[in-house]
Order: C-alpha cells, then structure tokens, then sequence
C-alpha cells in the first residue's frame, strides 16, 4: 500500500486524477451517464496503469536494495571447529567456542577473547566511535 500512496505524491499524477474526476463530472453532465463516463474513465485507466507499472518497479527497485544490502553484510570467516584445518562459515552462524583466525585488514565479527597473537590492534570506531587504534592482549591467567 505504501508503494502505491507514494505514487500519489507525485504532482502528475495528482493532475491526472483530479483531469479524471472533472471530466467525468463534465461528461455525466453534458451526456448523460453510460456516455459521459467514457473520458474520465480513460484517464483512471491509464492512471492505473501508471501506479502500477510505478509501484512494480519501486518495489523490485527496493527488493534488489534489501538484496545487495544483506549480501555486503554477508561475510565469511575462517573457523577451527574441533579440528587443525579451518573452514569458511557465515559470520553470523559464528557460536559460543569457535576459534577465528584474523588476518591483517579483517573485521572481527563478534566479541572475541584473543588466545594468541602479537602486536594486534582494533579501530573500534564502529562499536564505541573510537577511532585510534586500540591495543589487544592475549588472555592468561594474570589479566583473567
């Protein structure tokens, strides 16, 4: 429905419905009703037509959008799960236990306890806005 009432903000279409209702008014008037509704009911055809070629192509327009959106959302990353070779999951099918392996350059996709590493720094300016570099520790049983 609203892709059809957005079609109504447009000015022309606007014309065209109110060219539609005088010449109905006008045509019922100066020809009676089956004749005087021919004109007016032209126009509200081809105004239909109009809203729903309009709408059609909104809607595959937002659909493509909402598509492409949730394929750059989509990223894979590298997982040990239970065993030495790591295979490439969805981050959002990520759980509880996994171990990641990140690489110069990737976005962490969930919060992570680093077992091992040197040297790693994190730009969280996407989590809290911080846009300096922020150092990484691994965990150990002194900074539990």
């Amino acid at each position: 429905m609203e892709l059809i009432a957005e079609n109504f903000d447009d000015f022309i279409n606007q014309v065209l419905c109110a060219a539609a209702v005088v010449s109905i008014i006008i045509g019922v008037v100066q020809h009676g009703l089956p004749d005087g509704l021919i004109e007016g009911t032209s126009i509200l055809i081809a105004l239909n037509i109009i809203i729903f070629v309009n709408s059609g192509n909104n809607y595959l327009s937002e659909k493509r959008l909402a598509d492409l959106v949730n394929l750059s959302e989509k990223q894979m990353v590298p997982v040990f799960r239970g065993s030495k070779e790591a295979i490439s999951i969805d981050a959002n099918d990520l759980v509880v236990g996994d171990l990641i392996e990140i690489s110069n350059g990737n976005k962490v996709a969930a919060d992570l306890i680093m077992v091992s590493g040197q040297d790693i720094a994190c730009v969280e300016a996407d989590l809290t806005g911080e846009p300096d570099m922020l150092p990484k520790k691994v965990i150990n049983e002194t900074n539990l």
